[in-house]
């Protein structure tokens, strides 16, 4: 997804600074959406400031290769995957999400809305809100 998304940044006729790159690297290896402050932490090596992290973050939101994940806690913010859809698992407890690419809605549901309220979908997000499986444990 990196370099898709490095590349998808070229076409646009954007400059891929250090920092930049970084992000884009840091957001691809994540298993699950992202604060500004991990990724500054994960780039704390190269001098990338907050700041930069999160202008950069919200730069990538502008341009479609990202969007953030909101949780009611900090804010979370994933790449933008090929088909540009993915759910989310939220622990209310221990606060982890979890990326998922099961969808709960099918076409009976976005047909129910259209014909209901003559609101015609264009897409979606979905947070499942629960208690994972390690604080389920405890």
């Amino acid at each position: 997804m990196e370099e898709q998304t490095l590349n998808a940044i070229r076409g646009l006729g954007h400059r891929l600074t250090g920092p930049r790159r970084g992000v884009v690297r840091e957001m691809a290896r994540a298993s699950a959406p992202v604060t500004a402050r991990a990724l500054h932490a994960a780039l704390a090596d190269g001098g990338t400031d907050l700041a930069t992290v999160y202008r950069t973050l919200h730069w990538l939101v502008e341009l479609g290769m990202a969007r953030p994940v909101v949780t009611g806690g900090a804010e979370h913010f994933e790449l933008v995957s090929p088909d540009g859809h993915s759910h989310h698992l939220h622990c209310d407890d221990c606060g982890s999400l979890r990326t998922v690419s099961l969808c709960g809605l099918d076409r009976a549901v976005l047909d129910r809305i259209e014909r209901e309220f003559g609101f015609q979908v264009a897409h979606h997000r979905l947070t499942f809100h629960g208690r994972c499986a390690g604080c389920r444990a405890e």
